[in-house]
């Protein structure tokens, strides 16, 4: 049994979202809810998006329902990747198989040169927020989600990355009751077609636990999902 307090807001899941469904969508989703809101994208927008774990899964997926004309996901492993385009990306980048130079190149040949008109960064490395900046096009938008706690500090270049290049900064920080009510409507409107299951890799009972969390760890599963009675 749970108690909850006087006042605490709840959402109540309507018939068509499943416990499997809005599992999958996890807490990336809100956080993602929220990136998009951050991001103000357009129709017809190339959208890159740095990191492949959750948050940058749900980002993607936002992505391409706000009508984003080319999404571009950067990360590993490759299952991830996999799960990407099996969303409808258009473009995967390995970070195991490029440098950063190599990535920014690469984004830029896919943008026609230019470059992403928005870079959303869901990775968590202080390193790849010099990366994201670079490989958006001037007059472009980074929003940078990824650094939820103090992973530590880069070294940029005001004049060049930012200055002249006429490039705006959002950040953004976790997220907030109406991004979790935005996500049940968007699990209830979308779900069917954009299966939010398919990040779920594998299901463990709870004598499991340690090789749920050993697989996520490694990497060897997108979503791992605890099945208390078996």
């Amino acid at each position: 049994m749970i108690y909850l307090k006087p006042k605490v807001k709840t959402i109540l899941l309507p018939p068509t979202v499943t416990p499997e469904r809005l599992i999958a969508a996890g807490c990336g989703l809100p956080t993602a809810v929220h990136a998009i809101e951050r991001a103000a994208i357009t129709l017809g927008d190339r959208v890159a998006v740095q990191g492949s774990g959750p948050v940058g899964l749900n980002v993607a997926i936002l992505a391409l329902l706000s009508g984003a004309g080319q999404v571009i996901v950067i990360g590993d492993p490759a299952n991830r990747l996999a799960t990407a385009r099996g969303f409808g990306v258009d473009e995967t980048i390995s970070v195991a198989e490029t440098s950063p130079a190599e990535r920014v190149e690469r984004v830029k040949a896919m943008t026609g040169g230019r470059g992403a008109d928005i870079t959303i960064e869901a990775t968590g490395v202080p390193a790849a927020v010099k990366e994201g900046m670079q490989m958006t096009r001037d007059g472009g938008r980074y929003v940078i989600v990824g650094q939820y706690t103090d992973a530590g500090e880069v070294s940029i270049n005001p004049h060049t990355e930012i200055n002249k290049k006429h490039l705006e900064i959002r950040g953004c920080w976790g997220s907030d009751f109406s991004h979790f009510y935005r996500m049940v409507q968007v699990l209830a409107r979308h779900g069917e077609r954009v299966g939010w299951e398919k990040m779920i890799s594998r299901s463990y009972g709870l004598n499991e636990m340690d090789a749920a969390l050993d697989d996520v760890a490694a990497g060897r599963v997108v979503k791992a999902v605890v099945r208390p009675r078996g």
